[in-house]
């Protein structure tokens, strides 16, 4: 994927180029988020993406979304444009604060890409 020289947005230049994206990831306990992770990629491969990184936070539950190295190491990726956009199975992934998820929202879509929840 090439860089637009107009734009900071990723450019496809082909139809070989795959949109690159993050699946973050909320792990609860001692549980591996599996049937979540499986869910993101079925996700990605049904729309041509490329996953590019995992992401399974442990610190997910217990501290807000700017405070969680983590996510923040997702939204970097976006920022850096090596991913376009950061999947998570739901939106309590990110928070069950509807503020702070439209907040971490709109930070993804300035950093030039988009959150994506892949449950309804």
């Amino acid at each position: 994927m090439s860089l637009n020289t107009q734009s900071s947005k990723p450019k496809l230049n082909s139809f070989t180029d795959r949109l690159q994206v993050v699946i973050y990831l909320a792990k609860t306990g001692s549980t591996f988020p599996e049937r979540e992770m499986r869910s993101c990629e079925s996700y990605a491969l049904a729309f041509n993406w490329d996953v590019s990184l995992i992401v399974v936070d442990d610190a997910a539950d217990t501290t807000a979304p700017d405070r969680r190295p983590m996510l923040q190491a997702a939204l970097q990726r976006v920022r850096s444009k090596h991913s376009g956009a950061i999947l998570v199975p739901s939106k309590s992934t990110i928070s069950p604060i509807i503020g702070e998820f439209d907040e971490f929202s709109r930070q993804v879509e300035k950093a030039g890409g988009f959150l994506q929840v892949t449950h309804r």
